[in-house]
């Protein structure tokens, strides 16, 4: 079985990468889930996942991504969403989860925002 995300620690930071994910949904997100959980150590502070690749989430992926966000928070991290596709973002809007999530427009951002 492959993997679905890939984890690169940066300055700061570790990133997640989906691998050949265009939708983030009741199909894979339990996998997602546990792989990110499986990747991500109790030493990350900060974590950024790129969505640059994924162009539709349904309720399930979006209940992922506020797990993953729940555990950032209760380590006293921070997880960002970044490279969010106009798609999603509609989504995300209509959800009223850009309020929720810290977002920015690419991983390069991200470096900036963790000082």
């Amino acid at each position: 079985m492959t993997q679905l995300v890939k984890i690169q620690n940066e300055a700061g930071y570790s990133s997640i990468h989906f691998d050949g994910i265009k939708s983030l949904d009741v199909n894979n997100a339990q996998r997602v889930k546990a792989e990110i959980k499986g990747l991500i150590d109790s030493n990350i502070q900060n974590l950024a996942i790129d969505l640059s690749q994924v162009h539709f989430i349904d309720s399930t992926g979006f209940g992922t991504l506020i797990s993953i966000l729940k555990e950032m928070k209760a380590r006293n991290g921070r997880l960002i969403l970044c490279g969010i596709s106009n798609e999603v973002r509609e989504l995300m809007d209509l959800m009223q989860l850009l309020n929720v999530f810290e977002t920015c427009s690419s991983l390069q951002e991200v470096a900036h925002l963790i000082k």
